[in-house]
Parts: C-alpha cells; structure tokens; sequence
C-alpha cells in the first residue's frame, strides 16, 4: 500500500510539473506557427454557421488560410468542428 501511495504521489509530481511546461508553451505567441487547429462548439446549431464564419475571418485576417474540417460526433450527435490552418 505504501508504495502505491509514493508512486501516485511520483505520478502527480509529474503530472503538475508537465501540465506547467504545457501551459507555458499553449501561451507562446504563434507567430512562428505553421499550423493551427481551432475547435468550433456546435452548440447552438442555429448560429453555428456563424461561429464557422467569424472564426474562418479571424483566421483569414490573421495570415492564415484554411487546410482542413473534421466534424467531431460523440454518440452520432454533432458536438462541434476542428478546422485546421497553416500559413507559409
């Protein structure tokens, strides 16, 4: 029981090191990005066309032009998009 309880306590020493460097390069400027992948919530699906247009004229603005759209289902439901960009 003991080392159970020192290898979750390694484990979570770990996972809050990790998820610290992880945060810290999320907050990077993307300037010298070369792809990037946005989720759009489909919630809402009345305006979700809208949130898919705003979101593409950010981007556009921005530099970057449109490379893919994988639609993302859970349980045959339609929960949102990850459109994918890239810039040169």
């Amino acid at each position: 029981m003991r080392s159970f309880i020192k290898a979750a306590s390694v484990a979570l020493a770990f996972l809050a090191i990790s998820s610290t460097s992880v945060q810290a390069a999320d907050q990077k400027d993307d300037a010298s990005a070369k792809v990037k992948t946005v989720f759009i919530d489909g919630k809402g699906q009345s305006s979700f066309a809208d949130k898919v247009n705003k979101t593409h004229a950010e981007m556009t603005a921005n530099g970057w032009s449109f490379a893919d759209l994988e639609i993302y289902t859970e349980d045959g439901d339609m929960k949102g998009v990850f459109v994918t960009y890239e810039r040169d």
